[in-house]
């Protein structure tokens, strides 16, 4: 079992971020987050379901998952998201970007198992389609029930901060994830998407790929959190993430 350390804490306290409000770290078109866009994520009851939007990542939880645990899970996505955009792009540079990331994960506390994934041959999908295959084989029914709810709300409608920061018109990286708590443990079905395509994509939930036209990678992990263990550093998360929360994390309609 992990246990948090002061290495831990160090690590959190030294990795730089980018500048508070910028969507894209280092890219021609970084800019700040409109007003519309910024707000905080309302509290859903531990008793029910939910979904939120942490920048580039769509996270859905079971019933019963506790509020706080929730927003461990969801900082430290965030957390995750802001160090590798300081240090890579995550499009022009995937490969990096997205291993920086789950560095970033395993040295905040989780452990990441990965998944064997191969894309499915789909000739024409949408992400909620394409999230659904990848699931089917690595994810439990109760998963992957939550997981239709909450990528049928995404095609109902986004926050903006999700499609500024997860693509741009021909290229993406997101994250899709669906979540359990287990006494004091969180296990987490997470799923890595990238994309480039010659199709101009704007609102990425309603988008259909054909993949005659679009270059599709995926990766999926197993990735559990022991909560007791986690809570110091999840302290230290939160406050070197500060006013991110607020702009990037946003609760979604089930």
């Amino acid at each position: 079992m992990r246990t948090d350390s002061p290495e831990q804490i160090a690590f959190v306290e030294n990795l730089p971020l980018p500048a508070p409000g910028l969507v894209h770290a280092g890219r021609a078109f970084a800019g700040p987050l409109r007003p519309a866009m910024r707000g905080l994520s309302t509290a859903t009851s531990d008793g029910q379901q939910s979904a939120y939007v942490a920048k580039g990542s769509l996270v859905s939880f079971v019933a019963g998952v506790a509020h706080a645990a929730r927003a461990d899970v969801l900082d430290a996505l965030l957390f995750a998201q802001l160090g590798a955009d300081a240090r890579f792009d995550r499009e022009r540079d995937f490969d990096r970007w997205h291993r920086f990331h789950m560095i970033i994960m395993d040295n905040v506390g989780w452990t990441v198992e990965a998944r064997d994934c191969d894309p499915p041959a789909l000739e024409r999908f949408t992400i909620g389609e394409l999230g659904l295959a990848l699931l089917h084989a690595n994810a439990s029914g109760v998963e992957r029930s939550l997981a239709r709810s909450a990528l049928a709300a995404a095609q109902r409608g986004m926050p903006p901060v999700f499609d500024e920061s997860s693509h741009s018109a021909g290229a993406g990286c997101f994250h899709i994830g669906t979540c359990v708590q287990l006494g004091k443990r969180i296990e987490t079905t997470l799923m890595c998407i990238n994309f480039h395509t010659s199709l101009r994509v704007a609102h990425l939930m309603n988008q259909v790929f054909d993949r005659r036209t679009t270059k599709l990678g995926a990766s999926i992990y197993r990735c559990s959190l022991d909560l007791s263990a986690h809570a110091p550093v999840a302290q230290r998360i939160r406050a070197s993430l500060a006013d991110n929360v607020a702009v990037f994390v946003h609760e979604l309609a089930l």
